[in-house]
């Protein structure tokens, strides 16, 4: 897997599947990830993936979903209708980080 996959392959599953997070017990460290990822604007993908990777090494299941992301189709949403996005309010800043990161679809 590249590093582009990698960033692209976690920010689907911050994304699409919020629940990971909840169960692995990740969400209150999301804070220090937003953090590291907020000042690594000027750092290669390799580097963000590599900061990305040593974050997960703490939530297996998320590093397994990120693993199972098949980045050839789009994943699903798993939000219901009506249903905020909780990450994405949480940590906004996140997910536009990454996006600076990843390939272009």
């Amino acid at each position: 897997m590249t590093d582009e996959e990698f960033i692209s392959g976690f920010l689907a599953v911050f994304e699409t599947k919020p629940e990971v997070f909840e169960q692995a017990g990740a969400v209150d460290d999301l804070a220090n990830l937003s953090k590291i990822i907020s000042q690594m604007a000027d750092k290669s993908n390799k580097e963000v993936a590599d900061a990305i990777g040593a974050w997960c090494e703490n939530y297996p299941k998320i590093t397994d979903e990120i693993n199972k992301f098949d980045r050839k189709l789009k994943p699903d949403r798993t939000k219901k209708e009506g249903q905020e996005p909780k990450l994405a309010n949480r940590y906004p800043e996140l997910p536009e980080n990454l996006r600076k990161h990843r390939p272009n679809s």
